[in-house]
């Protein structure tokens, strides 16, 4: 056990559930300040979306499901499911039937509460994650 501890690099486990507190986008990050009828079409977009949040599990098994609202379907929330590996400060998620890597993200952060991922690929991509339950 304690060389699991040793081999991960926060000293934190990343199993558990998380809820998504602040995703950016690269395009969100591109655009200059909103105008007052941009920020009022992005507000009704929201609210289209419900109440349901995003959130992540991550299970000791290396299995892991997430689950969003999805605008025009009849169910609460979308599930997918995924298989994750982490080596070092990196999180490799990987498709349940292939076993293909689907996303790499870098960990910026990893505390008992805070989960902070930036897409490797498209670095302007981040997800700030506060762990629940």
């Amino acid at each position: 056990m304690l060389m699991a501890a040793a081999l991960n690099g926060f000293g934190q486990s990343i199993t558990g559930t998380w809820q998504v507190m602040k995703e950016s986008t690269c395009l969100g990050n591109e655009l200059e300040s909103p105008t007052e009828t941009e920020e009022e079409l992005a507000n009704r977009m929201a609210a289209l979306s419900g109440q349901t949040p995003k959130v992540m599990q991550f299970n000791a098994d290396n299995s892991g499901e997430q689950n969003w609202k999805s605008v025009g379907k009849k169910k609460a929330a979308v599930k997918e499911k995924f298989l994750y590996k982490v080596a070092e400060d990196v999180l490799y998620l990987l498709d349940k039937k292939s076993r293909l890597i689907t996303e790499t993200y870098l960990v910026q952060v990893l505390t008992a509460d805070n989960l902070v991922l930036v897409n490797k690929s498209r670095p302007c991509e981040r997800m700030e994650l506060a762990r629940i339950k």
